[in-house]
């Protein structure tokens, strides 16, 4: 199974528009290609999950939004999993997890990451380097060919 450790920024702002826009123009401004975004939101504020590169231009924005009173602005170690084209293999994944009592605090899919072909999976745990050593060692089915039928899906 490949995977990669990558670097997420969550990004807190004010229900208000234009927010959203000025991130992403700061990004922008910054040189910095948004890989994957995700928002969630939960009374006033709103938080929006940033994954890009160069990485180092990415996390030198963020400082910026947070100097001009943006955020905060909240760094964490995630890790992309290739996702196979077989049923379940997501939650293969979070029973493992799950048998090795490591909490997946959230999880996402997006088209693709560096170094890994197919659609990808970004999870962050609590225990993160223990969750990586033991997606490294799994044994894993080998990936089946799936038909596109209805209700055949990763997860």
């Amino acid at each position: 199974m490949q995977r990669i450790q990558m670097s997420e920024f969550s990004v807190y702002l004010q229900q208000r528009p234009g927010e959203l826009a000025g991130v992403l123009d700061a990004a922008k401004a910054a040189g910095v290609q948004i890989s994957s975004i995700s928002t969630t939101e939960y009374q006033d504020r709103g938080c929006v999950r940033l994954l890009g590169t160069p990485e180092q231009s990415l996390r030198a924005m963020c400082e910026s939004l947070v100097d001009a009173g943006i955020g905060p602005v909240v760094e964490a170690p995630v890790v992309g999993v290739g996702v196979e084209n077989r049923p379940g293999m997501i939650r293969d994944l979070s029973v493992l997890m799950a048998d090795n009592r490591i909490n997946i605090r959230y999880c996402y899919l997006i088209p693709t990451a560096d170094g890994i072909e197919g659609p990808v999976c970004v999870f962050r745990f609590d225990e993160h380097d223990r969750a990586m050593d033991l997606i490294d060692q799994a044994d894993w089915p080998a990936a089946e060919v799936i038909d596109d039928q209805p209700g055949e899906s990763a997860a």
